[in-house]
């Protein structure tokens, strides 16, 4: 059964007069301290806005550049693709094992790459090499993760179109299979732009 309002207004007195209370000057230099704080905060977030502001005003806008030494700029696309259907690459042959070119070439079109294919008389100094223009760093990227070993990544401002060349060399043993190359992906991390592209 509730006990009476008298009875609950008498015990909330008793607890509010042992309640300790600080002195009126303390209470004023806490509201003082949190005033400076507040003001303090505002002061570095507006800071923080204007120079963002500042430096997104000033940095140059899109995805374009100039190259070195030329008057035109690059559109550099460094995002991955969506997915394997949207990789274009010519595999080249550079000395590979005999039949691996062939592997290589059937495991990328089951992963629904558009595969060309060709030869090249130089060899890449390591199993295999990438060469990729402004518009593909993203689907090198992607191909990078498809190979295993040390790959050799060169871009070439001047290369354009949507095909990436990869060079298959002598010590070349495999593709990558799809466990190692969502690792693979996660340990190269995002793709970042050459020099040559805005912000690179």
């Amino acid at each position: 059964m509730p006990r009476p309002v008298h009875e609950r207004l008498r015990e909330l007195e008793t607890d509010v007069r042992d309640l300790p209370v600080a002195p009126a000057a303390a209470v004023r230099a806490r509201g003082r301290t949190r005033g400076r704080r507040q003001m303090a905060a505002a002061v570095a977030a507006t800071a923080v806005v204007a120079v963002t502001a500042g430096v997104a005003f000033l940095r140059p806008q899109g995805g374009t550049a100039p190259t070195a030494g030329t008057g035109h700029t690059l559109n550099c696309v460094v995002t991955l693709p969506d997915s394997f259907a949207e990789v274009h690459v010519r595999v080249l042959d550079g000395g590979a094992p005999a039949g691996l070119v062939d592997t290589a070439v059937s495991e990328l079109r089951a992963r629904d790459v558009t595969v060309l294919t060709g030869t090249i008389n130089q060899e890449p100094e390591g199993p295999a090499a990438l060469r990729y223009g402004p518009a593909t760093i993203g689907a090198a990227s992607l191909l990078r993760a498809v190979v295993t070993g040390d790959v050799t990544m060169t871009f070439d401002p001047e290369l354009r179109g949507e095909t990436v060349d990869l060079t298959l060399g002598p010590s070349f043993e495999r593709l990558a299979t799809t466990t190692e190359i969502n690792q693979n992906l996660v340990e190269l991390g995002r793709p970042s732009a050459p020099p040559q592209c805005a912000g690179g």
